[in-house]
Parts: structure tokens; sequence; C-alpha cells
């Protein structure tokens, strides 16, 4: 049996843009976004998988295309072995059991005129087999699971703080015993006392179920403690893939690099510095040929704008990257990717990568 619960391969999805009633007339073509472009990517069993980058780097697409709550438009998605790529029907009522979502807002994915009980028992209810007295039994059950009161089965879910909300939104993502669950920003919303709560919880969770993880965010910190590897996203494609360890203290990809040094520091002594990122991020309408960091990279040659760095695996560190120039830049710190500025000068940068928290 395959290590692997879900395998992706070529995985691509485009959404296409809505196109004036004359450009139909002319037959000037269809555009479209490309959120997702041929990526391959391996899920564990029993792992977390760590899927950071930027907002608009595709990681909730590829998170949602796991869950089949997007069509793919190309490339395949194997769960368990299986192919469940284009499945309909009851065969995709039988994989929502075994992938759950907890998304990134737990207030718009609660419904807020049902109760507790309702909400968390929902799944068990669109899957039959229970009655109203052992929907409740396994709900009270459930929210010990995430540490809420059993006592709470009647309240709504504007009576639950933040942190309460979202552990309802993951009680209901265990109700029907995924394999998987992808979580969506699932500490985005939440202040720092609370993010340890849930990260702590999401650990033991793992641990005690057996279970999958596909966690998307922007936190580094919750990548370094939940997860066992990272994928790096940039516009739609893997940068680079490999144990969270390895990946966070000796970056290869010079994206990875840049998200790093953009990290705040703990340490009120570090001096604060400038980004060297400049240059426009490329349109996902119409990717650049080369690789899609080449216009934003200081390290970028003429082949890099030219021709798409594969997804490489490199022989003795276990790790994969994409671009050419992995190997030559191995020594090269994120913090070497920063100028630093006098004291009294904003922090911030040209062109930097958006707000990564630490």
């Amino acid at each position: 049996m395959t290590d692997s619960l879900v395998e992706m391969r070529n995985l691509t999805k485009h959404f296409p843009l809505t196109r004036p009633l004359q450009h139909i007339l002319s037959g000037v073509p269809q555009e479209a976004i490309h959120a997702v472009d041929g990526v391959s990517l391996n899920v564990r069993r029993h792992e977390a998988l760590g899927l950071i980058g930027e907002s608009g780097s595709g990681k909730t697409t590829l998170g949602w295309l796991v869950a089949r709550l997007h069509d793919p438009t190309a490339g395949t998605i194997r769960f368990d072995g299986a192919d469940v790529t284009s499945l309909r029907g009851k065969d995709l009522r039988k994989l929502r059991r075994k992938v759950q979502v907890v998304f990134q807002d737990p207030v718009g994915s609660l419904d807020p005129r049902l109760r507790v009980w309702q909400i968390v028992g929902e799944p068990l209810q669109a899957h039959g087999g229970l009655n109203r007295a052992e929907l409740r039994d396994r709900v009270a059950e459930l929210l010990g699971l995430v540490g809420l009161p059993s006592g709470s089965l009647d309240q709504y879910p504007h009576e639950f703080s933040g942190g309460g909300r979202q552990r309802l939104s993951l009680a209901r993502a265990l109700s029907v015993n995924p394999a998987l669950v992808v979580l969506d920003e699932p500490t985005s919303a939440l202040d720092v006392a609370v993010q340890a709560q849930i990260l702590n919880r999401l650990v033991s969770l793992q641990r005690e179920l057996g279970l999958s993880y596909l966690l998307i965010t922007h936190n580094v910190a919750a990548v370094r403690y939940v997860a066992d590897r990272v994928a790096v996203m940039y516009l739609g494609k893997l940068a680079e893939l490999g144990r969270v360890r390895d990946v966070l203290e000796r970056p290869y990809h010079p994206y990875t690099k840049a998200l790093l040094a953009a990290l705040p520091s703990p340490d009120p002594s570090r001096r604060r510095g400038r980004y060297r990122i400049s240059g426009e991020i490329p349109t996902l309408i119409h990717p650049p040929p080369g690789c899609r960091f080449a216009a934003r990279c200081p390290f970028a040659v003429d082949r890099c704008r030219t021709e798409e760095p594969p997804l490489r695996y490199l022989e003795g560190v276990d790790r994969w990257v994409a671009c050419h120039r992995a190997e030559e830049l191995i020594d090269v710190r994120p913090e070497q990717l920063i100028e630093t500025l006098p004291p009294s000068a904003p922090a911030g940068g040209e062109a930097s990568p958006s707000a990564i928290e630490g």
C-alpha cells in the first residue's frame, strides 16, 4: 500500500473570465485566471502538510480542489489509491465522509439560525443513520473532543468567542471520522493565546485520531509547530517542498528566502530592514513564460525569464525545488535579502511579500 493518502498530479484550475458580448461576437478568445497550474503534490497518511505563500498564490484553491469543492480544469487527484478527479453523485458523497474542510471564517461557515447540536451534527444527518437522541449524544462527545462543554448543545454560534466558533467548525469536520482535514487559515482571525490553544488541540487530535492535515496558512509559526512537511506556493506553482525544519532553516528557493526575510523578529535588538524584492507581480491571466518569480528575484538570469524551472528533487537533502540556480544559492541566507534602515525609518519594503505572521 502506498504511503500517500492524497496524490495530485499536474493539478490545474483556471477560472474563466466573463467576456463582453462584443468579444464573443468577434471571436476574441476567453481569458482565464491561472489559479493553480500543474501542481504535483502528495499528502502522506497521518501527516500534517503545511501550504504557505502570499495571498493569491493558489493555496486555498488547491485545498478546495483536494476536497472536490472545485472541479479541476486538468490533472488528477487520487485518494487512498482511487481516482476521485471526476466523481459525481453518490460516489462524491462517499468522498465527503473522508475529506472535510475547516474554513477560514467560522462566522460565515456556521449557520446563525441553528443550534450547536444541529450545526455539528449536520454532516451526520446528511449521511443518515442516527436518530435525534443518538445525534445529540454524538455531538456532545465531539464537543468534549475539541474542548467545548457538552452543555452547550442548545446554544447558538453568536454565544461563542472566535476560538469557540473555530472549535465548533473543527467538531463538525470530525463528526464523520474523516481521514483528511483541510484546514484553511484556521487561526487567522484569532488572537495569539487562542491560536496556541487551537494549534495544541489540532496536534493532539491528529495523534489521537490518526488524521492527515492539509494546513493552508500565512502563519509560518503554525506550520513550524503543526506540520511535518511544508510546500511553498507562488502564483499557482510549487516553489519548494521539504521537511519543515529543513525548509525554514535552510531555504533553497529565492522566494522562500524572501518569505522568511519578511518575518518579524521577536528580538527587539534586531535592526529592521527593507526587502530587496522589486519588480511587478505578474498577472495570473497572462503568466510569464519562464519562472514566475523571475520578475522579482534578485538572482534571476536570462534563463529564468525564458525557461520554466521544473520541480526537481535534490539528492542528499530530501528537497524539491523549482529553481534553475538552487544549488548556487544554497548559502544565501534570508537575512541577506534585507538592507538595514535607520532606526527612525518606517518598516516595510518595495513590492515586498505580503505580511507573513511569525
